[in-house]
């Protein structure tokens, strides 16, 4: 059963509505609800809400209320809505074009625009395309849908009508699910997720279909896949269990690839349906037989480091035993002896990276003499250095002239500028590149706002960054955000102020729009640091005192330093 403080829509009675004669009608989005649980091929859990059929007689403005509010109904291809519409719109109509998610703490209004043509106003808060990508808007945002009216044997109904349906926020959530598709890096070592959006009644074959359509427009030259475009998904393939494990029967076109491409297409099969909350587990099946992976040949997600560091009076120090009263031990022997900032170390060890304590220089060594010191870049105003896992440390002055450094481990005849000419003219303040290695968390400011995108480094098989795609926007919910960074490979850490009350606040950021607050950090605090992995997040002043999440607050630790990470 769907919890009870969620709320889906119902067809209201006419004695909630005016007439069409009336200039304008307004329409409650909160009511009950009338839910039961699908069997059959069905996903496990899945609510069935119950869209009402128009009411004989029904008013034009009841008509077009009632087809709104049906949109929670999606069996039998929406035959409930349908049933609002004539027959020649009905044959026309895509409800699977896109959801409009509107604001259901406003009231939906119905006004006669002309004879024949009626609009429905609402707050829309975010939309989800054909293929689940969901784009939250900056706040509810006046929309308008205009449709044409006719009678049919004495009965309104809507003979033109735009593509899509419209939900509520709670139908939305109630009816949909978060889910990430895993597609490959360059290199083909990390599987590299893609947030989307699927419907319950669908999950797994809603993965799956989306699976085989590829990935979403900011990640399709920056990543692979061996999931054929051709390979047909059907609903029979998949059966449900009662305790909510998913027997999947591996597609055909699957199943005849070459060993090592049918490996990495049943990776990316398994860990893309695993990412569906409400499955309790997926069991992948060919002929008849369970197929095991195998732990050392899956590709794996790749998820953020967990051993913590920082700038100390001097050099890169581990946080491990921060309680301890003896010094920190060192973990870059080449910049134990520099005052340095912004520390940063390939995941496991390695390459390494910092900053000067003034920014006009970005050095570059390791934790094991694999790779000498070298200054790599100098000038004014460098962001903090970041390093990913195919060895090249990326950074950027601070007023962007369209381009990100992306400097080589390898040496300074490799290091290069990588175009983002979307960053023109722009203060950035942070980046970030996420564990797979792939994509790249870019906070700028744009006149005097804070602006925070999602984009992909294209590489080759090697490794080598070829260029940027082009951003999606991540809408946060703090104002003036100084710092970010990846928490696990869905959500962000980010240090900002609360719009509303402007004091200092951090908080995790989930990019399929969930926000989790995080205790209120001391007001002294600059920057920030956390991993999923180690359970934590470190937080640090601009005068050295370090502070590690604990419960419910911020812990001081005996140890001092600047700038937490990871690694």
């Amino acid at each position: 059963m769907i919890p009870a403080r969620r709320t889906v829509l119902r067809a209201v009675g006419a004695a909630a509505l005016l007439g069409l004669g009336s200039g304008c009608a307004r329409i409650p989005v909160d009511s009950g609800i009338d839910s039961r649980t699908l069997s059959g091929r069905s996903h496990p859990g899945a609510p069935y809400v119950r869209a009402l059929p128009p009411e004989p007689g029904a008013t034009a403005q009841e008509v077009l209320a009632g087809f709104v509010q049906a949109g929670v109904g999606s069996e039998d291809d929406f035959a409930v809505a349908r049933a609002y519409l004539t027959e020649e719109a009905s044959a026309q109509w895509d409800p699977t074009a896109r959801v409009t998610i509107y604001s259901g703490s406003k009231e939906l209004q119905v006004r006669e625009e002309s004879e024949g043509h009626l609009v429905l106003a609402l707050q829309a808060v975010a939309m989800v395309d054909a293929r689940g990508v969901r784009s939250a808007l900056a706040g509810p945002t006046p929309r308008e849908l205009a449709v044409a009216v006719e009678e049919v044997d004495g009965q309104w109904r809507l003979r033109e009508v735009p593509d899509g349906i419209f939900l509520s926020e709670a139908a939305f959530e109630s009816l949909y699910s978060p889910a990430r598709l895993y597609f490959l890096d360059a290199r083909e070592t990390h599987l590299v997720p893609d947030h989307r959006w699927v419907p319950l009644r669908r999950g797994a074959a809603a993965v799956l279909e989306g699976l085989a359509a590829g990935p979403s427009a900011f990640l399709e030259e920056a990543v692979g896949s061996h999931v054929p475009q051709t390979t047909v998904i059907s609903d029979d393939a998949i059966e449900s269990g009662a305790d909510g494990t998913a027997r999947v029967e591996v597609p055909a076109e699957i199943a005849e690839l070459a060993s090592q491409e049918r490996l990495l297409a049943m990776s990316q099969l398994e860990a893309s349906l695993r990412s569906l909350r409400v499955l309790s587990g997926v069991r992948l099946v060919q002929d008849g037989q369970d197929v095991d992976l195998g732990e050392e040949r899956r590709v794996e997600r790749a998820l953020p480091g967990h051993r913590p560091l920082a700038a100390g009076e001097t050099g890169v120090v581990s946080l491990a035993d921060a309680s301890s009263a003896e010094d920190p031990p060192q973990l870059v022997p080449d910049l134990a002896e520099l005052e340095i900032a912004s520390p940063a170390i390939i995941q496991g060890g390695g390459l390494a990276a910092a900053r000067s304590r003034d920014g006009s220089t970005v050095l570059i060594a390791s934790t094991d003499g694999s790779v000498p010191l070298r200054e790599a870049a100098t000038g004014t105003g460098f962001v903090p250095p970041r390093v990913d896992g195919a060895g090249w440390v990326w950074t950027s002055v601070g007023s962007s002239a369209g381009a990100l450094l992306a400097l080589s481990g390898q040496g300074a005849e490799q290091d290069a500028k990588v175009d983002a000419l979307w960053l023109s003219g722009r203060e950035v303040r942070a980046l970030d590149v996420a564990a797979d290695d792939t994509r790249m968390l870019v906070l700028s400011g744009e006149s005097g706002e804070a602006r925070l995108e999602l984009c992909a480094v294209v590489r080759d098989a090697d490794g080598t960054p070829l260029s940027l795609t082009e951003p999606v926007l991540v809408r946060t919910f703090l104002s003036d955000v100084t710092q970010i960074c990846w928490y696990d490979e869905t959500a962000v850490v980010m240090l900002g102020t609360d719009p509303s009350s402007e004091e200092l606040r951090a908080q995790v950021l989930d990019l399929s729009g969930a926000v989790e607050q995080l205790p209120v950090p001391a007001p002294d605090t600059v920057s920030l640091a956390g991993s999923v992995v180690a359970e934590t997040v470190w937080a640090a002043s601009g005068s050295g005192q370090l502070r590690r999440m604990d419960g419910e607050g911020w812990q001081d630790v005996e140890v001092s330093g600047r700038d937490p990470g990871f690694y």
